[in-house]
């Protein structure tokens, strides 16, 4: 079974065939001691390509409010009503007529 990370490529077989792994066996100054059955000291740091693991997904609620204006027309119609009350005042007036009569008395030289 081939496994996801890097292995001692003197341990495993498996880990010479995986392209990702690349140990510098010069950098690292490796002690390969009989005594030790092949095995890595524990100074040693291997360097592997990055493993791609599952994303991990976060969700983030947020609430956002929103003000919507409403426009309502108003529209306001006056109407006068216009009352007239009609009232009678007499309005005095006279006129004036001067009659003259004329009285003759009998004379007597005619």
């Amino acid at each position: 079974m081939k496994m996801n990370r890097c292995m001692d490529t003197n341990m495993y077989k498996e880990a010479q065939e995986t392209p990702n792994c690349a140990m510098n066996m010069d950098a690292m100054n490796m002690d390969m001691n009989p005594r030790m059955g092949m095995c890595c000291p524990q100074s040693q740091v291997m360097m592997c390509q990055p493993i791609m693991e599952c994303p991990q997904v976060q969700c983030c609620h947020r609430v956002i409010n929103y003000e919507v204006p409403h426009i309502i027309p108003c529209h306001t119609k006056v109407i006068n009503h216009h009352i007239y009350k009609h009232t009678y005042q007499p309005c005095y007036s006279y006129s004036e007529e001067d009659e003259t009569s004329e009285v003759y008395e009998p004379r007597c030289c005619n």
